[in-house]
């Protein structure tokens, strides 16, 4: 009969066993990666050679009193009103029809290439050249053309539902600068 196994023995890796495995895996890992390992040297040589690791260096040692003059930077130059006017202007952008908008441009673009071909010297009102701008009459000739009519009832829709946003109540200071999901409720009092 066999005997009974009582006891298991494990074999634990000293120091310098884990030291030597670790140290093989990094030699292993060096060797597959030789090309990328020294790319990486090389960019981190330019960037010393530049001066960069010691001016990143510098800013993470000082990044506290950086962070404060930061901020007093950007209320220096005002610039919380001026990312929130960017930010309702990327909104605006971001509620209009891409078809529509792209219509809008092209028109615009077009418009503005046929202005350029107007010789300065000599402007062209209408069908004639002259040194005056159009008279009343000719003005109403213009409005003969479907392109013209076109464009005015456009742009008096345009500014009829603008005057309509002008004419709503101004909104409060506090309003325009603040996070609507921080607006606390008078309905509800909090707990």
């Amino acid at each position: 009969m066999a005997r009974a196994i009582n006891r298991i023995e494990r074999h634990e890796p000293t120091a310098a066993e884990i030291q030597a495995e670790s140290l093989s895996q990094v030699i292993d890992a060096i060797a597959s990666n030789k090309e990328a390992i020294i790319k990486t040297i090389g960019i981190v040589k330019e960037l010393n050679d530049a001066g960069i690791l010691d001016i990143t260096s510098a800013a993470l040692e000082n990044r506290t009193e950086l962070g404060l003059h930061g901020v007093k930077l950007i209320n220096a130059l005002n610039l919380p009103p001026l990312i929130k006017n960017v930010l309702t202007m990327v909104e605006m952008f971001g509620s209009i029809d891409p078809l529509e908008m792209n219509r809008l441009i092209n028109a615009l673009g077009s418009s503005l290439g046929q202005i350029s071909e107007i010789d300065p010297t000599n402007r062209q009102y209408g069908d004639h050249i002259d040194k005056e701008p159009p008279g009343m009459l000719a003005l109403l000739k213009m409005m003969r053309d479907p392109d013209v009519r076109t464009t005015l009832t456009f742009g008096l829709h345009f500014l009829k539902a603008m005057g309509g946003e002008l004419n709503k109540p101004k909104p409060e200071e506090d309003d325009v600068y603040s996070d609507p999901r921080s607006k606390k409720s008078n309905d509800y009092p909090e707990v």
